[in-house]
């Protein structure tokens, strides 16, 4: 499913460029490629045996806690993070988990920078589909 959210991110990204498009669809683009961070991180935590109740109860859409919670079994880094993907991540985590993406309330609030989304998207997508455990 993260590859899905993935792709459609790229499809909005596309029209987000285009020349002649001046809505908002940036608000669902940025959405879509949080969902696929979110679904990546899942998938990581559901790899190493952790339940899918307690993931989606426990941890539910904030991307900090599935970060500190995957970063328990691998580092970062093997998910496709990068030290600067981990700030924007843990900057607009609490706004992602409250669906200000989905409902913003303020048109001219800021969200990141789509192509860096967009990139750590593409990163975490192929390294989630090389992703094994780690071996001691």
């Amino acid at each position: 499913m993260s590859s899905g959210y993935r792709d459609a991110g790229d499809a909005t990204f596309e029209l987000v460029r285009s020349d002649d498009y001046t809505g908002f669809v940036v608000y669902p683009c940025v959405f879509l490629y949080f969902r696929c961070i979110e679904l990546a991180l899942k998938t990581v935590l559901v790899h190493h045996g952790v339940s899918e109740n307690e993931v989606t109860r426990t941890l539910g859409h904030r991307i900090s806690e599935l970060l500190i919670r995957a970063e328990s079994y691998a580092p970062v880094d093997s998910f496709g993070i990068t030290p600067e993907d981990r700030r924007l991540l843990d900057r607009y985590s609490d706004t992602y988990a409250n669906k200000w993406f989905e409902y913003p309330d303020d048109f001219d609030a800021s969200y990141p920078i789509v192509e860096e989304l967009r990139g750590l998207a593409h990163r975490m997508c192929d390294a989630i589909q090389k992703y094994e455990r780690p071996t001691a």
